[in-house]
């Protein structure tokens, strides 16, 4: 399902200077992005990729069906004052979340906007604007079943924190994304991995428009906020 989806995105995705991405010697980068995104044309926040469209329902539906999955392991580690936090937001603003092309209000994700995910990649040390606990999971490519002493592929690294989280296939990991963070290279050659990255945009929350009408009770809170910071 996650090549099928890299064959659609064409082309590889250009970020920052800070936030390059790598791959192996004399191979293309490719790191493609699915879910709700931040248009840069006008004041608006995209329900997903318009290459979505172009994918087969059936691997539409397994990529729900992944990050589903995702949202429970996060509904388990998280602590419940993280759950809390995204809860009491989308009471406050009506932003998105995944959701597939087609899909019904109901079919939305819970808590995560998108993913990104790229094969045999690894980042330079970065940040990212994220408004809560970010997610991420490596799969092995030609492995169907994971087993708890599988041997550790792939590092997930703190470099001002001096930790390197070891990752087997399969592992979740939820992390802060404000703290410098980035994925190391593949622990063997021959490996083709997949690392994958789940997160909500803190723009997708803050609805990507300055110009929208502020309601009585997002001007309650933001006064309380206001007051609480001057404290």
């Amino acid at each position: 399902m996650l090549e099928e989806c890299e064959k659609i995105k064409k082309t590889s995705v250009t970020r920052s200077d800070n936030k390059r991405i790598f791959g192996d010697y004399g191979k293309s980068v490719m790191y493609t992005c699915v879910g709700v995104q931040v248009s840069r044309n006008s004041p608006e926040v995209l329900p997903f990729n318009a290459y979505m469209e172009k994918l087969p329902e059936f691997h539409r539906t397994i990529l729900m069906k992944l990050m589903r999955h995702a949202e429970y392991c996060f509904e388990d580690i998280a602590d419940s004052e993280v759950i809390s936090h995204i809860i009491h937001a989308k009471q406050v603003v009506p932003f998105k979340t995944m959701s597939i092309p087609g899909s019904s209000q109901t079919s939305m994700l819970n808590y995560f906007g998108a993913l990104a995910f790229g094969c045999n990649v690894f980042l330079r040390c970065h940040t990212d604007s994220n408004y809560t606990m970010s997610m991420a999971q490596i799969h092995l490519k030609g492995k169907d079943v994971y087993k708890i002493d599988d041997d550790v592929v792939v590092y997930f690294c703190f470099p001002t924190l001096g930790v390197a989280v070891p990752l087997r296939p399969g592992d979740f990991l939820l992390f802060n994304a404000l703290i410098p963070h980035c994925v190391s290279s593949r622990c063997r050659q021959d490996n083709d991995i997949f690392s994958i990255a789940m997160y909500l945009k803190t723009f997708v929350v803050g609805m990507n428009n300055n110009q929208l009408p502020v309601s009585s009770n997002q001007s309650f809170l933001a006064k309380w906020y206001r007051n609480a910071i001057d404290k």
